[in-house]
C-alpha cells in the first residue's frame, strides 16, 4: 500500500474504475449468475474504496 494522501486515492479510485470496472463486474456475473448484484457489488467496492484508501492508502493492485 501507498502513504494514505486523499487526492492520490481518489485519482487511484477513479482509474480503477476506468480501467477494470468492466472486468470486476464480469467476474461477479460469473460467480453470482446476476447482472444487477454484479453492478451493486463493483459499485459498493469502489464506494468503499473512496472510504477507505484515503486513510489507509491505495493497495498495490487497485483494481484487485
Amino acid at each position: 500500500m501507498t502513504d494514505p494522501d486523499p487526492a492520490a486515492a481518489a485519482g487511484a479510485v477513479a482509474a480503477a474504475s476506468a480501467d477494470s470496472y468492466a472486468r470486476i463486474v464480469a467476474a461477479l456475473i460469473r460467480v453470482t449468475d446476476d447482472w444487477t448484484l454484479a453492478e451493486d457489488c463493483a459499485q459498493e467496492a469502489l464506494t468503499l474504496a473512496l472510504e477507505r484508501w484515503p486513510a489507509d492508502g491505495v493497495p498495490a493492485n487497485p483494481g484487485g
